[in-house]
Protein backbone atom coordinates (compact mmCIF):
# COMPACT_ATOMS: atom_id res chain seq x y z
CA UNK A 1 0.00 0.00 0.00
CA UNK A 2 1.33 3.28 -1.11
CA UNK A 3 2.20 5.87 1.75
CA UNK A 4 -0.07 8.50 2.34
CA UNK A 5 1.42 11.10 4.07
CA UNK A 6 5.08 12.73 3.36
CA UNK A 7 8.08 9.42 3.41
CA UNK A 8 10.77 10.34 5.89
CA UNK A 9 13.29 7.60 3.56
CA UNK A 10 16.82 8.07 3.73
CA UNK A 11 17.72 9.29 0.07
CA UNK A 12 16.29 12.94 -0.22
CA UNK A 13 15.92 12.58 -4.62
CA UNK A 14 13.88 9.49 -3.82
CA UNK A 15 11.87 10.38 -0.73
CA UNK A 16 11.11 14.14 -3.16
CA UNK A 17 10.01 12.03 -5.76
CA UNK A 18 8.08 9.56 -3.36
CA UNK A 19 6.28 12.67 -1.60
CA UNK A 20 4.89 14.04 -4.95
CA UNK A 21 3.73 10.88 -5.96
CA UNK A 22 2.28 9.81 -3.21
CA UNK A 23 1.10 12.73 -0.87
CA UNK A 24 -2.69 13.74 -1.46
CA UNK A 25 -1.27 17.16 -0.31
CA UNK A 26 1.38 17.54 -2.44
CA UNK A 27 0.08 16.48 -5.55
CA UNK A 28 -1.89 19.78 -5.01
CA UNK A 29 -0.83 22.66 -7.38
CA UNK A 30 1.22 25.17 -5.39
CA UNK A 31 -1.95 27.86 -5.13
CA UNK A 32 -4.31 25.36 -2.88
CA UNK A 33 -1.32 23.98 -0.77
CA UNK A 34 -0.37 27.35 -0.45
CA UNK A 35 -3.98 28.42 0.83
CA UNK A 36 -4.13 25.25 2.81
CA UNK A 37 -1.17 26.39 4.82
CA UNK A 38 -2.36 29.59 5.58
CA UNK A 39 -5.75 28.17 6.52
CA UNK A 40 -3.28 26.16 9.26
CA UNK A 41 -0.24 28.58 10.07
CA UNK A 42 -2.34 31.91 10.45
CA UNK A 43 -3.42 31.97 13.87
CA UNK A 44 -3.32 34.95 14.57
CA UNK A 45 -0.69 36.51 17.17
CA UNK A 46 2.18 34.46 19.00
CA UNK A 47 2.82 35.71 22.52
CA UNK A 48 5.70 34.79 23.30
CA UNK A 49 6.26 34.49 27.08
CA UNK A 50 8.71 33.29 30.08
CA UNK A 51 8.22 30.96 33.05
CA UNK A 52 10.67 31.56 35.59
CA UNK A 53 11.98 28.09 37.43
CA UNK A 54 10.74 27.69 40.68
CA UNK A 55 12.55 25.88 43.88
CA UNK A 56 9.55 25.41 46.87
CA UNK A 57 10.61 23.50 49.86
CA UNK A 58 8.51 20.84 51.12
CA UNK A 59 8.01 18.35 53.60
CA UNK A 60 6.80 14.55 53.19
CA UNK A 61 6.69 12.42 55.40
CA UNK A 62 9.32 14.05 57.99
CA UNK A 63 11.74 14.55 54.77
CA UNK A 64 12.63 18.02 53.63
CA UNK A 65 13.03 18.30 49.41
CA UNK A 66 12.77 20.86 46.92
CA UNK A 67 9.96 20.99 44.48
CA UNK A 68 11.31 22.12 40.95
CA UNK A 69 8.96 23.67 38.42
CA UNK A 70 10.24 23.60 35.12
CA UNK A 71 10.64 27.29 33.65
CA UNK A 72 11.41 29.13 30.27
CA UNK A 73 10.52 30.37 27.23
CA UNK A 74 6.79 29.47 25.67
CA UNK A 75 4.16 30.68 23.56
CA UNK A 76 0.52 31.41 23.79
CA UNK A 77 -1.66 31.96 20.71
CA UNK A 78 -4.20 35.42 20.37
CA UNK A 79 -6.06 37.33 18.56
CA UNK A 80 -4.70 39.46 16.30
CA UNK A 81 -6.71 42.56 17.70
CA UNK A 82 -6.42 41.73 21.18
CA UNK A 83 -4.08 43.75 23.34
CA UNK A 84 -1.42 40.96 24.96
CA UNK A 85 -0.82 43.34 28.16
CA UNK A 86 -4.09 44.11 29.10
CA UNK A 87 -5.82 40.53 28.55
CA UNK A 88 -9.43 40.51 29.79
CA UNK A 89 -10.24 38.79 32.80
CA UNK A 90 -13.44 37.17 31.70
CA UNK A 91 -11.74 36.04 28.55
CA UNK A 92 -10.99 31.91 28.22
CA UNK A 93 -7.47 30.90 28.65
CA UNK A 94 -5.67 31.40 25.71
CA UNK A 95 -4.43 28.71 23.58
CA UNK A 96 -0.72 27.19 23.81
CA UNK A 97 1.36 26.54 21.66
CA UNK A 98 1.35 26.21 17.61
CA UNK A 99 0.99 23.04 15.43
CA UNK A 100 3.53 23.09 12.49
CA UNK A 101 4.26 21.29 9.43
CA UNK A 102 7.71 21.83 8.87
CA UNK A 103 8.95 18.72 10.36
CA UNK A 104 6.51 16.12 8.58
CA UNK A 105 9.03 15.90 5.55
CA UNK A 106 11.83 17.79 3.42
CA UNK A 107 9.49 19.80 0.81
CA UNK A 108 6.82 20.91 3.29
CA UNK A 109 10.00 22.14 5.24
CA UNK A 110 11.30 24.65 3.02
CA UNK A 111 7.51 25.48 1.64
CA UNK A 112 6.17 26.66 5.34
CA UNK A 113 9.38 26.79 7.99
CA UNK A 114 8.76 30.79 7.27
CA UNK A 115 5.05 31.26 7.25
CA UNK A 116 4.39 31.12 10.85
CA UNK A 117 6.42 34.33 11.65
CA UNK A 118 5.58 35.75 8.13
CA UNK A 119 1.33 35.38 8.30
CA UNK A 120 0.94 36.58 12.48
CA UNK A 121 1.60 39.30 14.47
CA UNK A 122 4.19 38.68 17.25
CA UNK A 123 4.63 40.07 20.66
CA UNK A 124 6.47 39.80 23.87
CA UNK A 125 5.19 39.60 27.22
CA UNK A 126 7.34 42.40 28.16
CA UNK A 127 10.35 44.29 26.86
CA UNK A 128 13.41 42.26 28.94
CA UNK A 129 11.40 38.99 27.48
CA UNK A 130 12.01 40.26 23.91
CA UNK A 131 15.41 41.53 24.62
CA UNK A 132 16.53 38.12 26.17
CA UNK A 133 14.44 36.18 23.69
CA UNK A 134 15.48 38.43 20.94
CA UNK A 135 18.61 39.79 21.49
CA UNK A 136 20.38 37.99 24.28
CA UNK A 137 19.72 34.54 23.81
CA UNK A 138 19.21 34.62 19.99
CA UNK A 139 16.41 32.77 19.00
CA UNK A 140 15.39 33.52 16.37
CA UNK A 141 17.54 32.44 13.43
CA UNK A 142 17.85 35.42 10.36
CA UNK A 143 15.71 33.97 7.91
CA UNK A 144 12.82 33.60 10.99
CA UNK A 145 13.11 37.64 12.55
CA UNK A 146 13.20 38.93 8.96
CA UNK A 147 9.85 36.94 7.88
CA UNK A 148 8.52 38.52 10.82
CA UNK A 149 6.23 41.46 9.02
CA UNK A 150 4.57 42.72 12.32
CA UNK A 151 5.59 43.56 16.24
CA UNK A 152 3.26 44.45 18.77
CA UNK A 153 5.96 46.38 21.28
CA UNK A 154 5.45 48.19 24.62
CA UNK A 155 7.60 51.46 23.37
CA UNK A 156 9.23 52.67 20.21
CA UNK A 157 12.16 49.89 18.88
CA UNK A 158 15.24 51.32 19.37
CA UNK A 159 17.04 51.38 15.83
CA UNK A 160 19.64 48.64 16.42
CA UNK A 161 16.36 46.41 17.64
CA UNK A 162 14.59 47.22 14.38
CA UNK A 163 17.39 46.60 12.39
CA UNK A 164 17.99 43.32 14.12
CA UNK A 165 14.51 42.16 12.97
CA UNK A 166 15.42 43.55 9.45
CA UNK A 167 11.85 43.21 7.78
CA UNK A 168 9.16 44.63 9.89
CA UNK A 169 6.25 46.51 7.76
CA UNK A 170 3.63 47.22 10.94
CA UNK A 171 4.93 47.61 14.73
CA UNK A 172 2.05 48.73 17.13
CA UNK A 173 2.61 49.74 20.87
CA UNK A 174 0.62 49.20 23.86
CA UNK A 175 -1.16 52.18 23.72
CA UNK A 176 -2.74 51.34 20.29
CA UNK A 177 -0.23 53.81 17.93
CA UNK A 178 0.79 51.71 14.40
CA UNK A 179 3.50 52.47 12.73
CA UNK A 180 3.78 51.16 9.00
CA UNK A 181 6.57 51.38 6.83
CA UNK A 182 6.32 53.46 3.53
CA UNK A 183 9.15 52.66 1.29
CA UNK A 184 9.75 55.40 -1.49
CA UNK A 185 12.22 55.56 -4.51
CA UNK A 186 14.20 59.13 -5.04
CA UNK A 187 15.82 60.08 -8.27
CA UNK A 188 14.92 57.05 -10.01
CA UNK A 189 16.29 58.11 -13.21
CA UNK A 190 19.87 58.16 -10.48
CA UNK A 191 19.92 54.79 -9.69
CA UNK A 192 16.67 54.68 -7.65
CA UNK A 193 17.83 55.17 -4.22
CA UNK A 194 14.93 53.69 -1.85
CA UNK A 195 14.20 55.36 1.71
CA UNK A 196 12.29 54.26 4.51
CA UNK A 197 9.81 56.24 6.90
CA UNK A 198 7.28 55.17 9.38
CA UNK A 199 3.28 56.62 8.67
CA UNK A 200 1.70 56.60 12.05
CA UNK A 201 -1.90 55.96 12.81
CA UNK A 202 -4.31 54.85 15.92
CA UNK A 203 -6.00 51.76 16.23
CA UNK A 204 -7.95 50.67 18.76
CA UNK A 205 -7.36 47.21 20.89
CA UNK A 206 -9.86 44.18 20.38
Amino acid sequence: MPPSTCSRASSPASSLDRNQQFSPLLRLPPELRNRIYELVLDVGQINVCFKKWEHKLRTRNGQRYYETTVGGFWCRILDKDQNPWREPKAAPPPRRGLKLLSPVCRQLYHETALLPFRLNAWSFESLHVMDRFVMKEKRLSLPHRRAIRMLYAQTVLPTAVEKYFGGLEVVVLETGLTMVRRVSENNPERGRTKTAAWDVYHRKWK
